[in-house]
């Protein structure tokens, strides 16, 4: 008697071992399809908090806050003198908040000294500038006596709204 596989055996042993090859890289294509989804997800929640939490530090008792409201358009351009938070390592920064109209995008602009708008050519070098995000429809702030409302909404997004003490 002979010791070996025969012909079918093989061809058994080699169809078998390709169907469970085809169910292993399905499984691992559905893998990496949940991974790319869950890091898009973990992007967008982690540039969520950022703004919210540059809003919270900013508008959290600076020493001075202009609103200026545009009547045109639901935006308001936000001047801080010595905001709680700097990018770049600056104590007390002055902070301008506002939209480009071109393009919607909300723009966190920071400097050591004052910002005037519009900003001179001379300037622009000072200025450290973040786009926060586009597609900015409202950004509006509202002012009662103890606290003030931040009400930030971007196109197809909920709205963020912050409360912070004044």
């Amino acid at each position: 008697m002979k010791k070996g596989f025969t012909l079918v055996e093989l061809l058994v042993s080699i169809a078998i071992f390709g169907l469970i090859a085809m169910l292993m890289f399905g499984t691992i294509d559905n893998l990496r399809k949940q991974l790319t989804f869950y890091q898009n997800k973990e992007a967008q929640i982690v540039h969520k908090n950022r703004i919210l939490s540059l809003l919270r530090s900013d508008f959290d008792r600076p020493k001075t806050l202009k609103i200026i409201r545009s009547s045109e358009n639901a935006y308001d351009t936000i001047l801080i003198d010595g905001s709680n938070r700097s990018l770049y390592g600056m104590n007390d920064p002055y902070v301008v908040w506002m939209i480009l109209k071109k393009t919607q995008s909300l723009v966190r602009l920071e400097s050591s000294g004052p910002i005037t708008l519009p900003i001179p050519p001379e300037s622009l070098y000072q200025i450290h500038s973040d786009t926060i995000g586009n597609e900015c429809e409202i950004f509006r702030v509202y002012d009662s006596n103890q606290s003030r409302l931040v009400y930030l909404k971007f196109f197809d997004n909920a709205p963020f709204v912050v409360q912070t003490s004044k």
